[in-house]
């Protein structure tokens, strides 16, 4: 039986289990779903998610502000893994196992550098406004976008887009509403391109699939520079 959790600006608001062969909905009215969710973002019944063969498949129920998959639209049942970037309206929906996963690879690595400050930097005087101990922060290097740079401590996913709802807002010619997402895994953020008619580079290569990034690394775009620092 697993755990999976709907978050809201990085907060838990509902955990629910899901066992082999069940199918639960996701939605407003406490009678029609199985999983209740007191947002007016969300139909009174929104979405499906089953448990068959050890395999998830997602199902949108007709909703008004709709369900997605690694920035795709759900029309009908879909294959999705643990992985996967999935909006339930403004919500996200997430394996529990993964946010303590998160939460504990963040933690060590805070405790980590922690000790080592301790222990090698006995007699440094701390910077003003110093960033987290292994913090990572997305900040734009050349082209047209807002905010300046991002910081990513407690983020699951950064949207980044034309669209004023994405984190990091940028311009440029045809370029998606939602041009790609950034999701925190375990230890690392992963880079999710969206299929845009503008392609997204990953130093200096296209990127045509969910790949990992590493600190140092810059993503462009219609004239768009970003490093992950």
């Amino acid at each position: 039986m697993d755990e999976w959790a709907l978050i809201l600006n990085d907060r838990i608001i509902k955990r629910f289990r899901i066992k082999e062969g069940q199918t639960l909905t996701i939605g407003r009215d406490n009678k029609e779903a199985d999983v209740a969710v007191d947002n007016t973002a969300i139909s009174r019944r929104h979405c499906s998610l089953e448990l068959k063969g050890g395999n998830y498949y997602l199902t949108d129920l007709y909703s008004l502000n709709g369900t997605k998959v690694n920035g795709k639209k759900v029309v009908s049942a879909v294959p999705i893994k643990k992985t996967d970037f999935i909006e339930i309206s403004k919500f996200t929906l997430q394996p529990t196992e993964t946010i303590l996963a998160e939460q504990t690879a963040e933690s060590y690595a805070i405790s980590s550098n922690n000790d080592m400050d301790q222990t090698v930097f006995v007699n440094a005087k701390p910077k003003p406004q110093a960033r987290r101990a292994g913090g990572y922060r997305l900040k734009l290097i050349s082209g047209k976008g807002a905010p300046q740079q991002l910081e990513l401590a407690g983020k699951n996913s950064i949207k980044v887009g034309r669209d004023q709802s994405c984190d990091l807002v940028i311009s440029g010619f045809l370029l998606s509403k939602t041009q790609f997402f950034i999701t925190r895994k375990a230890s690392y953020f992963s880079l999710i391109p969206l299929g845009s008619i503008r392609k997204t580079y990953l130093n200096g290569k296209v990127v045509g699939k969910e790949t990992r990034l590493n600190r140092g690394d810059e993503i462009k775009t219609a004239g768009v520079t970003l490093k992950l620092e």
